[in-house]
């Protein structure tokens, strides 16, 4: 077992990993400081990454706030509009803004008549707050669950308004997670390559001025330079947040919680709460809504009239999408499985190495996903490792990109499982597969659904690591909707859209059918 995690933690991580830090030369290094475009996309990056990351975690911590509350109207609305972008692709968000907001949008043009576009920072910002939200939202809601309201009870027993408790007592306690939500959300945002490349027009940033060099100018020098520049900050990022777990920062009450019911909200914080939030899931409607209108309608922003057309393009890649569900189902099988030796040898062997081990299995999540996809293309693309070109390495960057959640999620299952229970049975003669096979493996049952689950929908809408990796005749659903977006065939590309996006909540759907209650993928 050991040998089998180091194997694929060594070939499918490390070495590419390696192998594009060590590609650039000097003449790449020199030309990226002396090319003020590429200076001028390092600054795009950052100021993007910060406000965007702002705003997100922002709308994150009111979800979280609303949801927490069960005095708040709407809260099964706001659910849905914090798990929807869950579980569809981020970029589709990228996809909506142009059909709303575009030059020939639905809202810009249609309904007030204006020649104006969101292309830019501007609808760059907006998009990435709407897409990354829900990650904040999903990191904090636990915290503010757990808040005891005994505390809040009492605050108001001093006699505080529920503005002193808020700011003496829950924001202080929530300030750990906030750090947390706002370093993963960063993560996320300054990786974005699909949103970038879709609405960011002229705002280049280094994602996506990587992929031009990789694909457009075939330069994997210059473009593995890029990738080493993007993925530095993203390294710090997410060494920051491990050791902040590391260091449990996020327990936010020690004793007795109560049982007394969550203290009300006054009435103008309830209207102020649904009014924003309100707003926010009406634009999420009208985001998720412009992708099903638009593949029913003939020529966005030109003739409305109702069309099948566009289904038709989508059943024309049909196998754009089969391969997605097919690639994605399997990739998550492998993914769970491989999550669960590998967090059963850190945990409960003592093999040499098991600290590169850990270190490595989470280390996805901290590298870019355009780097994974150039790594992978210049390291895998000649014997003894020749993989370019097939299926094989399209399930296995899935893999790669999904195996930090999945492991994380095992190796804290695993850490609450007392090692008696497998040291009697090795005890009594099983051997460490068996142990595994038989008694760990039944009792990780949540953390193998969740697993299972979240590798299928992360990988089905991945698009940064494949899309250096596709080949004629092995095409996949994500890259085939920016692929018709970038060149103005909108009814084509929702089309395309509504059919992945209807996969995914088919195979959500047939997982909840299959796993019940067991099954508690997102908190919310």
């Amino acid at each position: 077992m050991a040998l089998y995690v180091a194997i694929l933690l060594g070939v499918l991580v490390l070495l590419p990993t390696l192998y594009v830090l060590f590609m650039p030369d000097a003449a790449d290094w020199r030309q990226l400081f002396e090319q003020s475009r590429f200076l001028r996309a390092a600054g795009n990056t950052a100021l993007i990454g910060v406000v965007s990351t702002v705003t997100a975690t922002f709308l994150g911590f009111l979800f979280a706030y609303a949801l927490s509350r069960r005095d708040v109207p709407g809260r099964g609305l706001f659910r849905v509009m914090a798990i929807l972008p869950l579980i569809s692709p981020p970029f589709v968000v990228g996809l909506s803004v142009l059909l709303l907001f575009g030059r020939r949008g639905l809202i810009t043009h249609e309904l007030l008549g204006q020649d104006v576009s969101l292309l830019g920072v501007t609808g760059l910002w907006m998009v990435q707050s709407l897409a990354f939200f829900p990650l904040a939202t999903l990191t904090l809601l636990p915290t503010l669950k757990n808040i005891g309201s005994t505390l809040e009870w009492a605050s108001r027993d001093l006699g505080w308004s529920w503005a002193q408790t808020f700011y003496r007592v829950t924001l202080p306690l929530s300030v750990p997670s906030i750090l947390n939500a706002l370093l993963i959300v960063a993560m996320f945002v300054i990786t974005d390559f699909g949103n970038p490349l879709l609405i960011g027009g002229g705002y280049r940033v280094l994602s996506v001025e990587a992929y031009v060099q990789a694909v457009g100018r075939q330069d994997f020098g210059m473009a593995a330079a890029l990738c080493v520049v993007l993925f530095v900050p993203t390294l710090i990022l997410f060494g920051i947040q491990r050791r902040m777990l590391r260091r449990r920062l996020t327990v936010t009450v020690s004793g007795k919680t109560g049982t007394l019911p969550a203290m009300p909200l006054p009435i103008g914080v309830r209207a102020a709460l649904v009014a924003i939030l309100g707003a926010v899931s009406l634009l999420m409607l009208l985001v998720y809504g412009s992708i099903l209108i638009g593949s029913f309608t003939r020529a966005w922003g030109a003739d409305w009239s109702l069309t099948f057309a566009h289904w038709d393009a989508a059943v024309v890649r049909a196998d754009d999408i089969r391969n997605s569900a097919l690639f994605a189902a399997l990739a998550a099988c492998i993914t769970t499985v491989s999550t669960l030796v590998a967090a059963y040898v850190v945990n409960r062997t003592r093999v040499v190495g098991r600290s590169a081990m850990d270190a490595l299995a989470v280390l996805p999540a901290a590298i870019p996903g355009t780097m994974i996809g150039i790594s992978w293309l210049v390291t895998f693309n000649k014997p003894p490792l020749a993989l370019t070109g097939t299926a094989a390495i399209l399930v296995l960057v899935m893999v790669v990109r999904a195996i930090p959640v999945g492991y994380r999620t095992a190796i804290t299952t695993i850490g609450q499982i007392s090692p008696s229970i497998d040291e009697a049975a090795t005890d009594l003669g099983a051997s460490r597969l068996r142990v595994l096979g038989r008694i760990m493996f039944p009792l990780l049952g949540g953390a193998f659904t969740a697993s299972i689950v979240f590798g299928f929908l992360h990988a089905i809408n991945t698009l940064s690591a494949v899309v250096f990796l596709i080949s004629p005749g092995i095409e996949l659903g994500a890259p085939t909707i920016v692929n018709l977006a970038e060149f103005g065939r909108w009814g084509a590309a929702t089309g395309v859209a509504a059919g992945l996006m209807l996969v995914s909540l088919v195979g959500l759907a047939v997982a909840k059918m299959i796993f019940g209650s067991r099954l508690r993928m997102y908190d919310l």
